[in-house]
């Protein structure tokens, strides 16, 4: 219930200024029919039942409103308590926004995106425009008989890599 309810509060709370808010009880619908299918299929029992099972008032400061709500007792602790609904679909004209910045995660390299930002050929060191080659499989470097294999098949065998990063010109040419 936490997922939908998170969603759909936060949609009722970014369109809480317009005038037409009171058009989210389609929405509020769709969503709360969405979520009893979902559990009567889950729980092998029909909408109905859950409906009446969960349905519940919960006070807001426009008055009790209907809402679906399940309480799970622990021992010793408060209780859980997932609710969906209960959020009046009514213009308030002095909102208060809060924008927060999102915060920026550093972005994890893998070992591939690394290598490409050094910006060397992996054979011959060279700084001109470096591309990916790439194989579906290192067995695929086995199967080259015959003549002599080029460098860049010798370094990835020898790297056991299914990437290697090489210059368009000198070395990726003796492919």
């Amino acid at each position: 219930m936490n997922q939908y309810q998170s969603e759909y509060r936060g949609l009722v709370h970014y369109y809480l200024l317009a005038q037409n808010v009171s058009w989210l009880w389609r929405l509020h619908w769709i969503m709360q029919t969405s979520l009893l299918k979902t559990l009567a299929s889950k729980h092998k029992s029909s909408v109905r039942k859950l409906f009446r099972t969960y349905r519940t008032l919960t006070i807001t400061p426009h008055g009790p409103m209907k809402c679906l709500e399940v309480v799970v007792e622990r021992d010793g602790k408060k209780p859980l308590v997932a609710r969906f609904g209960g959020i009046p679909l009514r213009r308030q004209k002095k909102v208060i926004l809060v924008d927060r910045d999102p915060r920026s995660r550093p972005i994890k390299r893998n070992e591939l995106m690394k290598r490409l930002l050094v910006g060397k050929c992996e054979l011959c060191q060279s700084t001109e425009d470096c591309e990916v080659h790439h194989i579906r499989k290192l067995a695929d470097l086995k199967k080259r008989a015959g003549k002599e294999k080029p460098a860049w098949v010798q370094r990835m065998a020898a790297k056991r890599r299914k990437t290697l990063i090489v210059c368009p010109t000198r070395c990726a040419t003796s492919c």
